[in-house]
């Protein structure tokens, strides 16, 4: 070994030693494979901490990254203050790859160019390609995103300026003021495409014409200074002051296109300014009421008109009259035939009793709303009208004219397709039901029964036990309705619910095993449910009582010391074994 130690201290410092060559731990990857030869390009004798200056001095760039904090090796902890080897392994063969990333999983916020937007769903191999040069990716958008690129580069090459990374359609940001021509009212909505058409983005014209030429419905007879009229919030929204002509705008008139009166394209530039010239199609009198529309019409609605019937005719309208139509009296011109005063005379149609109860409408109708009546029922008729029957409409129960069928009185003669309990408990329905609600309003007392209702029992509507609605006993007893599906006959008979439960809450019981059995529950059998021990149906009471009965598959000693369990053992825990019994055991 002495010779050994020679070689090494003989050798040049420069060149690889014997003993280098010895222990290297296997060949270098391919891309230090140049490198195999001289260890001293990677490492320093005896000196491991050297190796990171080694690395650094041929990778400047990263070694750069590092020392200004930026890109992935200055911003990731490890990268930044750990051993390069910590990542990058070597002496694994040509084939091993000194870049080992974990695409799936690569956290790029740690490089400068954090992946927002579209850019976060990209490939790794979308921007960097198929090699390992993570690097040098420049951050410019053109340089990925050239290709597709419509203003084939007449824009530069920043296209952050106007485009996000979030939707490459979405612009945001561009400064259209900047070019001269300010977007402002509906402008702003437009599409960059619907003015720069073919990527026109130089010496475009500012007027609006050049863009509205086509949108003119003058044709050109008002000039070119669309401005003049015309705002960009809305094309239509024109502010020419028409009052100039000597013919205001106003009501109605104030919201009409220009060419409703001065038709298309400006045809009509001296419009007469009588309202028949242009309203005479409008006329529903049909020229019978005269040419002077103003009498009764205004400008504010063509509907809305000013004749005042009570001072100009002999029927004055009042309620509901009021609000009606002119042709809806009216169905001939005025001139012709005036419709009847009678209320018969107009609403015979309307009329629900058809003419059975006389022509006299007045006696009930009024004219302030036709299905409010003012017949007093109670005072009138010797049945009057409480509770819900006050609401009932008079065709409910006269379905048949007075004259013709008199009604009886009884509940049963209106009710009778109503009565659940199908006769079985008479017609006099008044006993339990009311006016008010004929099935919230009962006013039977339960409590005058052999079953009074106590706890839940009186939250129950009456069907959840008369399930028939017979009303007939069902029994008093628990299990008449309540069978026992978690017990299943384990605790003894149904007719000893009451034993443990009562009404005010069934899973409340108080049965206290300890007082009301010869078997007190101590130990773990306190914490134990019911159906723990008794999962036998029949009486509770005959359920066995010794050890060996229920643990006698549980004894370790099988039988051999007897049934008598509790001799050694206690209900605390079936491994404690009592001192007494340990004595006895030992003859002590």
């Amino acid at each position: 070994m002495i010779w050994l130690a020679c070689l090494v201290l003989a050798a040049p410092l420069a060149a690889q030693t014997i003993m280098e060559r010895l222990v290297t731990p296997g060949p270098l990857s391919g891309a230090h494979a140049r490198l195999e030869a001289k260890c001293d390009s990677c490492h320093s004798s005896f000196r491991k901490e050297a190796q990171n200056g080694r690395c650094a001095a041929c990778h400047k760039g990263v070694a750069g990254d590092v020392s200004s904090g930026t890109r992935f090796h200055g911003k990731f902890g490890p990268a930044r203050s750990g051993a390069c080897k910590t990542c990058h392994s070597e002496h694994k063969g040509r084939g091993f790859g000194l870049i080992q990333i974990n695409r799936a999983s690569f956290n790029h916020n740690f490089t400068d160019y954090p992946l927002t937007g579209g850019h976060v769903r990209a490939t790794c191999a979308g921007c960097h390609g198929g090699g390992h040069d993570y690097r040098g990716v420049t951050r410019v958008c053109a340089s990925c995103h050239a290709k597709k690129d419509p203003h084939r580069g007449q824009l530069g090459r920043s296209c952050q300026n106007c485009h996000t990374t979030a939707n490459w359609k979405q612009i945001s940001g561009f400064d259209h003021s900047r070019t001269g021509f300010a977007l402002s009212g509906a402008h702003r909505a437009a599409r960059c495409m619907t003015c720069h058409v073919g990527q026109r983005w130089k010496g475009l014209p500012a007027t609006c014409v050049s863009c509205h030429a086509r949108d003119d419905a003058h044709n050109g007879s008002r000039g070119t200074n669309c401005a003049s009229c015309h705002n960009s919030t809305t094309w239509r929204s024109a502010t020419f002051d028409h009052s100039t002509t000597g013919f205001p705008l106003i009501g109605g008139h104030a919201g009409a296109a220009c060419s409703g009166c001065h038709g298309a394209g400006n045809a009509n530039k001296h419009p007469s300014r009588t309202c028949y010239a242009c309203h005479a199609k409008d006329d529903s009198h049909r020229g019978q009421n005269g040419t002077d529309c103003a009498s009764c019409h205004n400008p504010r609605s063509w509907k809305l008109t000013s004749f005042d019937h009570d001072r100009m005719t002999d029927f004055p309208l009042k309620g509901a009259h009021r609000r009606v139509v002119c042709e809806g009296c009216h169905k001939q011109a005025p001139k012709v035939a005036k419709p009847p005063v009678t209320c018969y005379g107009c609403h015979a149609a309307d009329d629900d009793h058809k003419g059975s109860n006389g022509q006299d409408c007045e006696r009930c109708h009024n004219a302030v709303a036709w299905k409010d009546v003012n017949f007093n029922h109670a005072t009138m008729t010797k049945f009057p009208l409480l509770g819900k029957h006050a609401l009932a409409r008079c065709e409910t129960c006269h379905v048949k004219p007075a004259k013709e069928v008199k009604l009886a009185m009884e509940c049963v003669s209106c009710h009778a397709k109503d009565d659940s309990h199908k006769g079985k408990l008479g017609t006099d329905c008044a006993r339990c039901h009311g006016n008010d609600s004929w099935k919230d309003g009962v006013r039977f007392d339960h409590g005058l029964t052999r079953f009074p209702l106590l706890g839940k029992h009186a939250q129950q509507q009456c069907v959840a036990c008369h399930v028939d609605k017979t009303y007939t006993s069902k029994g008093t007893a628990c299990a008449a309705c309540h069978e026992d599906k978690t017990h299943l006959g384990t605790l003894g008979t149904p007719a000893q619910c009451q034993k443990c439960h009562n009404s005010v809450d069934w899973k409340v019981w108080s049965f206290d095993h300890n007082r009301q059995t010869d078997f007190a529950l101590t130990g773990k059998h306190a914490g134990l449910v019911c159906k723990a021990c008794h999962t036998r149906k029949g009486d509770p009471a005959k359920t066995a009582s010794r050890c060996g009965d229920c643990h006698g598959r549980d004894d370790p000693h099988r039988g051999g010391f007897g049934d008598d369990c509790e001799r050694c053992h206690t209900t605390n825990d079936f491994r404690e074994i009592q001192i007494g019994a340990l004595k006895r055991l030992s003859g002590n």
